[in-house]
């Protein structure tokens, strides 16, 4: 009875995962219309002004007037690499395109909570890319709004390039503004 069991099992997650990857290389594979590229600008827009509203508000980012782009320089171009690595690609396949195969209505919901999750957990577990601000409630609204748009494009457009695209700008801009 176990072994009848467990070979279920085994088996659901053999067509879990191939469906997984299946939905990964489409997303990949599928380049964004010129449709999902404004949209997903707009989305993007939409995203900075409630996040700078946000920021405003709690006074959890508060951007330098200048930035010294030649103190910056050395390290700009490891920080533009590196961010659409980890977070962006990483991130966007495993929360868009990753938890969106879960079955059921609020899928949607479910993966963006894990998005939002996410970041105090690698605090949490000491991770390198953990920094303590993923702990404030005001970053972590934040996280949700990106997540939120981020799902947004990604269900929109079916391409995960768009949010790779947007989460990769965020990334980019809260490093070199000095977040």
């Amino acid at each position: 009875m176990i072994v009848v069991i467990f070979a279920r099992i085994l088996k659901a997650s053999r067509c879990a995962a191939s469906s997984l990857f299946a939905d990964a290389t489409l997303a990949i594979k599928r380049l964004p219309t010129m449709r999902d590229a404004m949209e997903a600008i707009g989305l993007f827009m939409l995203f900075l002004l409630a996040a700078g509203l946000v920021s405003k508000t709690t006074g959890l980012v508060t951007f330098p007037v200048l930035v010294d782009w030649a103190a910056l320089s050395p390290v700009l171009l490891l920080i533009v690499v590196t961010a659409f690595f980890v977070p962006a690609l990483s991130e966007e396949l495993a929360f868009r395109v990753g938890l969106s195969g879960l079955s059921g209505r609020w899928r949607g919901g479910l993966a963006l909570a894990a998005f939002v999750i996410w970041h105090p957990v690698q605090v949490w577990l000491g991770l390198p890319m953990a920094q303590p601000v993923f702990l404030d409630p005001a970053f972590l609204m934040i996280t949700a709004l990106l997540g939120l748009i981020c799902t947004i494009s990604y269900r929109r457009s079916q391409s995960i390039w768009p949010p790779v695209f947007i989460h990769w700008l965020v990334v980019v801009g809260w490093k070199i503004l000095g977040g």
